[in-house]
């Protein structure tokens, strides 16, 4: 929560309203950890990141708007990731994205979705940089609008 609670300053600091009604917390840490889907990443014995990724059904991802899914398959999603201050820019994202890319490989899966508010340039950076592309707009079940990315990982789609 330590990671989580920098990152939603960090948010609030650059004028973002995203994780700023009490999301994350630790209710959802703990469903993702019993769900077998919240991971760390460590450095030196340290926590250094922290992301959920699954597959699964975002029912959110269920009505897209001002563009469209590259396809409609099982994904794997990665959500609630951040990373230390101390550790943001030097790649400690792109870890997670390359272990979902692992994940998918082993349930057959062929692609990776995640959404982010418009203004986390952080992020959409991130994304963009490990081969997401922005799909169009989605809504969480709070209506805040937010920007798809999907990750296609064959060549065939």
């Amino acid at each position: 929560m330590v990671i989580i609670d920098k990152a939603k300053e960090y948010l609030a600091s650059q004028s973002i309203n995203q994780w700023q009604n009490g999301y994350p917390n630790p209710e959802v840490l703990k469903e993702d950890i019993e769900n077998e889907c919240g991971y760390v990443l460590t450095l030196a014995g340290e926590v250094k990141g922290y992301c959920s990724i699954r597959q699964t059904v975002d029912p959110c991802y269920g009505v897209i708007e001002h563009g469209e899914w590259k396809n409609d398959r099982p994904y794997i999603v990665l959500h609630r990731t951040c990373i230390a201050p101390e550790c943001k820019g030097n790649g400690s994202a792109g870890i997670f994205v390359r272990f979902a890319e692992e994940l998918a490989e082993k349930l057959g899966v062929q692609d990776l979705r995640a959404d982010t508010h418009a203004r986390n340039r952080s992020m959409r950076r991130m994304l963009e940089k490990n081969g997401f592309a922005e799909c169009g707009i989605v809504y969480m079940a709070d209506g805040a609008e937010r920007i798809a990315f999907q990750k296609v990982l064959d060549e065939a789609a």
